[in-house]
């Protein structure tokens, strides 16, 4: 008896072993698609971002010449209405980036400076150096 129980166990657990469950067709196509989407998403957030306010504020302002080039038709209010929200979101999305503080680059934990002196700063170490003669 307990040989055929044993038995029986192994060939149950070797059929678990084996067994992989049947996909239907709806969770097959849902994966499918998902994948798809994902990419898709990936893809079109790549190319969104390669794109700056400067580039949709020169979008705006170039759909608006084309509005008033073309004003004598029923598109150029459209073209009108249409460069002006994006001009104005565009300096707003700047003005809200602008406010965003800037992360000081470091290298091996001190604080790199790569800033050129202003040109300001050039004029007043220029005249710095005329009026106490050249020696500083």
């Amino acid at each position: 008896m307990p040989d055929e129980l044993e038995r029986e166990i192994e060939e149950i657990l070797d059929k678990l072993d084996n067994f992989v469950p049947e996909e239907s067709p709806v969770i097959r196509m849902r994966g499918r698609w998902g994948i798809r989407f994902r990419r898709w998403r990936r893809n079109l957030t790549q190319r969104l971002s390669r794109i700056s306010p400067g580039h949709v504020m020169v979008a705006s302002l170039a759909l608006i010449v084309v509005a008033y080039v073309f004003r004598s038709t029923s598109f150029a209010a459209y073209a009108f209405i249409a460069g002006i929200v994006l001009l104005l979101a565009t300096i707003a999305v700047s003005f809200i980036t602008a406010r965003r503080p800037k992360q000081e680059k470091r290298w091996r934990g001190q604080v790199v400076d790569l800033a050129e002196p202003s040109l300001t700063d050039k004029v007043r170490g220029w005249f710095g150096k005329r009026h106490s003669g050249g020696r500083r």
